[in-house]
């Protein structure tokens, strides 16, 4: 029988390295802070790149971490089958769009198995509604959104996002459509569980209204209840009044075929409103709110 070697600083410098790759390895690549690969990149990115093909049903060939022909070739099919330009090269755009076809449940929490799709309001040139002393929606529902994300992964939902940054949905699709079409389209063609779009409201003729509304469709209860427990948690995590639910005449709710509701948490007209919106603890407060609803109205 062979003689088991001695551990030496060497080897556990070793046992170290191959724990770290394969740490890097089980990380999702984010499409916003990925690398851009092209044809003869190498390394873990690319081992990345390849099992993400590979689960979107595009073969780039062995496994090995090695931008060649084959995995160019996967990639151009992708990129077409996916309306994106068709170059080859793997940017940010390719990217977003592989996580949103190969997303996978990373957790063992209590929504486990459920879609849900996240719509962060406004992006790109479409700014939202601006406040008296320039902030921007489109940045605040983002913000919200990619810590909500966060949460929701954290309790195994597999999470889209409409957008992962600041530009229009849709925008990296060819032919190109409506921003609005394109959040629908997301959201239905992934069969998603819950349908969720985040706003900051706004009432010019009164600066002192605040607080929390949340919008759903005319006519189905379960959209009702959603937007209902959604609201009722932000208010409860953030302490802004809970104002009321409304049918809201809105395509991303009249459109989606999945419990869909609209949130509008606090007002851009609002200076107190703002100031808080502008707070990392507070956004944190929302999500906090919103992952609390979206648990609350999925597990029953």
């Amino acid at each position: 029988m062979e003689k088991p070697r001695p551990v030496t600083a060497s080897s556990n410098k070793a046992i170290a390295l191959a724990a770290v790759v394969i740490i890097i390895l089980l990380i999702p690549v984010r499409g916003d802070a990925a690398p851009l690969l092209r044809l003869g990149d190498y390394g873990d990115s690319v081992t990345q790149l390849q099992n993400m093909l590979l689960y979107a049903g595009f073969d780039p060939g062995p496994i090995d971490g090695i931008f060649g022909p084959r995995t160019q070739r996967a990639t151009m099919n992708f990129q077409r089958s996916a309306g994106l330009v068709v170059d080859g090269i793997v940017g940010p755009l390719t990217w977003n769009a592989l996580e949103r076809v190969s997303g996978v449940s990373r957790g063992t929490g209590p929504l486990r198995g459920r879609t849900i799709v996240i719509d962060p309001g406004h992006g790109g040139p479409e700014p939202g509604a601006i406040s008296y002393w320039g902030d921007k929606e489109k940045d605040f529902t983002l913000g919200i959104a990619s810590k909500l994300r966060r949460y929701l992964e954290e309790q195994g939902a597999v999470v889209v996002m409409t957008r992962y940054g600041d530009y229009s949905p849709g925008s990296d699709w060819l032919p190109r459509p409506d921003e609005l079409l394109a959040r629908v389209s997301i959201a239905n063609s992934r069969g998603a569980d819950l349908f969720l779009s985040i706003h900051i409201n706004a009432y010019p003729k009164d600066p002192s209204v605040s607080g929390v509304m949340g919008f759903y469709r005319a006519g189905s209860w379960e959209s009702q209840q959603l937007a209902k427990t959604l609201a009722t948690n932000v208010a409860a995590s953030t302490g802004l009044r809970h104002i009321d639910n409304q049918v809201g005449p809105y395509y991303v709710l009249n459109n989606t075929y999945m419990p869909a509701a609209l949130m509008e948490i606090g007002f851009m007209t609002n200076w107190n409103d703002v100031n808080l919106l502008r707070q990392d603890w507070f956004q944190d407060a929302v999500a906090k709110g919103l992952a609390r609803g979206v648990r609350e109205f999925l597990v029953r």
